[in-house]
């Protein structure tokens, strides 16, 4: 249990640490940009990151349970290089995508650029997916922890270098930010160890439980993790500009690790949750306590920590501080959604995030058209509650039967 302690510790540091690095990078871009361009960067990104989501096809989450079932080193070795040559798959998908994207926005010749340029970059949201899902299977919470501030950290005193001598535009700051990002994650995944010999095993093993597991989660997580960047998307369509794409972004990129804290919890439990028959009652108040504290004080601080942008930027704090209340809850989900992913509820799972995904995907069309930004942060406010409490019913079922 201390150790388990230790390590929540640990990650909901490194998280905490994570969410001010990414503010620190995201004033250093915003202050050689101007909204709309970083709208435009926004933009791009997003819509890059809806796509990655459905080039993954459940490969990463049927390794991650693996791995926690694993007790041998040389077979998780082997687990990883396996999933590592699907990463590779999913990476040449993902800049295929991008390319069709780009040219889809033919009337818009900047954004079809951008979309171009974006192309040898766009592994980065990949590599952080296999990171946050593998490390919890693994129990590598040290790596997890160093993957969420190192590759921001090596960014941030690079872009102000080159930055001030050279200037930024849109193309340099994606190419820059998810350049250095992806080398950085690249080596904590080399880092892990894998292993390619003798792969055909584990290949046949990935794919039945891929059948049986992975590809539930990955209809839900279409449903619901994917359209968390569609608000982004339909805000650029329904907008003359790309401001408000950037305003709202930039709100998301700050509330959003609340939603991380909770499932701290939950991903340094996996293992543990295994054998487990319920959550145990501790790891419920750990978890209240630190989603409820960590929201407080979000709110709290978020407008001295948005005057610090230029004053365009205002109306960000608003924005987050409501966003901070939806993540908040939705974090809550994410914990109880490790226990049931821990034992193969893919199906509960699955259908929690069919829940969640129509209301992201109502919202985001009928909200972002009828309110605007305000329309997105109701879609997600909403959505945050449908989710939490369709696996709270979930889970409660689940352990009653068990």
């Amino acid at each position: 249990m201390e150790k388990k302690i230790r390590q929540v510790v640990l990650l909901y540091s490194a998280t905490f640490m994570g969410a001010v690095l990414n503010f620190i990078a995201s004033k250093v871009n915003t202050d050689f940009l101007t909204p709309s361009e970083y709208g435009d960067v926004r933009y791009v990104l997003n819509f890059i990151q809806l796509v990655s989501w459905v080039v993954l096809f459940g490969w990463f989450m049927s390794g991650s349970r693996l791995l926690a079932l694993s007790d041998h080193k040389s077979n998780s070795a082997r687990i990883r290089g396996a999933l590592l040559i699907c990463l590779a798959v999913s990476a040449v998908m993902l800049m295929l995508s991008t390319l069709v994207v780009g040219l889809f926005h033919r009337d818009n010749p900047e954004l079809r650029h951008l979309f171009f340029i974006a192309m040898p970059v766009a592994v980065y949201p990949l590599l952080t997916n296999y990171m946050n899902t593998t490390a919890q299977g693994d129990n590598h919470i040290g790596r997890l922890a160093l993957a969420r501030v190192l590759p921001v950290l090596c960014y941030i005193p690079v872009a102000l270098m080159l930055y001030r001598l050279y200037g930024a535009d849109s193309k340099m700051v994606i190419l820059l930010h998810w350049g250095v990002c992806s080398i950085v994650m690249m080596l904590i995944v080399i880092s892990t160890g894998p292993s390619f010999k003798r792969l055909k095993p584990h290949f046949a093993a990935l794919n039945e439980e891929n059948k049986r597991y992975g590809i539930k989660l990955y209809w839900g997580s279409l449903a619901m993790v994917a359209t968390n960047y569609l608000a982004g998307v339909t805000l650029g369509w329904f907008n003359e500009d790309n401001s408000n794409v950037g305003f709202y972004t930039l709100a998301l990129s700050l509330a959003q690790p609340l939603s991380y804290l909770p499932g701290i919890v939950g991903t340094t439990y996996f293992r543990h949750f295994t054998h487990e028959s319920c959550i145990p009652g501790k790891v419920f108040v750990y978890t209240l306590i630190i989603t409820l504290v960590s929201c407080l004080g979000f709110i709290l601080l978020i407008g001295p920590v948005v005057s610090l942008y230029d004053n365009s930027y205002g109306i960000v704090a608003r924005y987050a501080s409501l966003l901070a209340v939806g993540f908040s809850i939705h974090g809550i989900g994410d914990m109880i959604n490790r226990y049931l992913g821990s034992h193969g509820q893919g199906i509960t799972i699955r259908n929690c995030s069919f829940a969640c995904g129509a209301v992201k995907i109502a919202g985001s069309l009928l909200f972002v058209w009828l309110w605007n930004v305000n329309g997105a942060v109701l879609t997600l406010i909403i959505s945050s509650m449908v989710y939490s409490l369709s696996l709270y019913i979930g889970y409660r079922s689940f352990i009653k039967v068990k």
